[in-house]
């Protein structure tokens, strides 16, 4: 998930936590009466939010040129041991403790002996601290949405789950938690940000190509219905409003993804399936682009497809013309993709392209050559190619075709491995099904 989407949750669980505190020791929310002590509490509980729901992203740190591993160094280590509940819980009380301490450092003497402080101290320092935890498990919880994943359990379980539900930039999540922020507790300078990033969005939904023109008026609509409504709503329900429409959001999205992971699997063969990779069009649970992953004794395959989980509404074709279709997948330059599909289509599923090749040949890559097999440990849609050299260039198709992208990259012949003495973690390889099964089993411990 992105980083704004990632902060704005961390905001409206500071502002719940806000209002949690004030409700319990009964005090106002207007600024002009609250004590100095709850003032600074609530700047606490706004940094604590922040800094908690971002944190796991800490790994952006070291995933980069220190672990001296090129793209692998990103594709293995991002999203990778800060995003897990071990991670959440030990940063967790490490950021309660650090910012308990920074709060309470900026009250005076006088502000210490008084009596309302002292409950403000008392009821706010375990309000931080489940803050801190639910803030940072939200990133975790958030980035599982997606297609990309996470591996929460390590280390006793390291492989990857994955949401297929959300688009990482998602505009109604956006527009549903903005309003009850901008209302809420907020200097002019916080309000001004809220407010440019709710026309940022806006201006993404109409003019980056992607959503369509009635999608595009809806999520207006409901933006500026929702400022207004906002306004009139009492003040300490506004944040919870907020985190209901999220989940509603998110739960219309999951109902859809479920769907569609039934309407393509019903078309493929028994025994074939190995996965089917899922994201929706932006704004859009009407429409998702799918990669599905099937593979025989001899044959690996990657085919694309546009899917309607309620065709009654909008059919596959629809999608597949319309700009809430916009996020299809292509295999078009791949050398043995072919536009015919072994598969059936229906008004739910549009069949694109099929990549195929050896299963034996994928073994064999990852048998032969380190690099690749280290990267399989993050492709959940590998493909690639060999040039004349020998040389494979592989990609996972989520993220675009050839070698160009993050997730692309080549790796030469030869049994020279340049990962040795790397920090070279052990994730179950999400295509361990079609290598081998059976000893991945034996490796899914770090």
């Amino acid at each position: 998930m992105d980083n704004v989407t990632h902060a704005l949750a961390g905001l409206l669980l500071a502002d719940a936590t806000v209002s949690s505190v004030q409700r319990r020791i009964g005090r106002a929310s207007s600024a002009g009466t609250e004590a100095p002590s709850l003032v600074r509490f609530r700047r606490a509980a706004v940094v604590l939010g922040i800094a908690a729901a971002e944190f796991p992203d800490a790994d952006l740190v070291y995933s980069g040129p220190m672990v001296a591993m090129g793209k692998l160094g990103y594709l293995l280590h991002h999203r990778g041991h800060t995003h897990t509940v071990v991670w959440a819980m030990v940063s967790a009380v490490v950021l309660w403790w650090i910012t308990r301490w920074w709060w309470q450092r900026g009250l005076t003497g006088r502000e210490r002996a008084d009596a309302s402080s002292a409950i403000v101290s008392r009821v706010g320092a375990r309000a931080l601290l489940v803050l801190a935890v639910v803030g940072t498990l939200s990133h975790l919880l958030l980035d599982f949405t997606n297609s990309y994943g996470v591996h929460p359990f390590w280390p006793f379980d390291n492989r990857w789950y994955y949401g297929d539900a959300v688009f990482i930039v998602e505009p109604w999540l956006m527009v549903v938690a903005i309003p009850p922020l901008v209302w809420g507790p907020r200097r002019a300078f916080g309000r001004g940000l809220l407010l440019v990033a709710l026309a940022a969005i806006l201006a993404l939904c109409w003019f980056a190509g992607e959503v369509s023109p009635a999608l595009a008026l809806g999520v207006t609509i409901m933006a500026l219905a929702g400022m207004l409504l906002q306004r009139a709503m009492a003040a300490g329900a506004r944040p919870w409003t907020g985190i209901s429409a999220w989940i509603v959001v998110t739960t219309v999205f999951f109902l859809s993804s479920l769907q569609a992971r039934a309407v393509v699997t019903e078309l493929v063969r028994s025994g074939e399936l190995r996965d089917v990779v899922l994201t929706p069009a932006p704004a859009d649970p009407r429409c998702f682009s799918a990669m599905v992953i099937t593979a025989t004794a001899t044959e690996y395959r990657v085919s694309t497809a546009t899917v309607a989980p309620w065709s009654s509404g909008m059919n596959a074709a629809g999608c597949a013309t319309s700009r809430s279709g916009s996020a299809r997948n292509t295999l078009g330059a791949l050398p043995g993709t072919s536009r015919r599909v072994p598969f059936p289509a229906s008004p739910a599923v549009a069949w694109g392209e099929t990549w195929a090749v050896s299963r034996a040949e994928f073994v064999a890559l990852a048998a032969t050559r380190c690099e690749f097999a280290a990267a399989m440990q993050f492709m959940r849609t590998p493909v690639w190619s060999l040039d004349a050299s020998g040389t494979a260039v592989v990609a996972d198709a989520r993220f675009g075709i050839g070698g160009g992208g993050f997730a692309g990259l080549a790796v030469a012949p030869g049994n020279q491995c340049a990962l040795r003495g790397k920090w070279v973690p052990m994730w179950v390889p999400p295509r361990g099904d079609v290598l081998a099964p059976a000893d991945w089993a034996t490796r899914d411990r770090s």
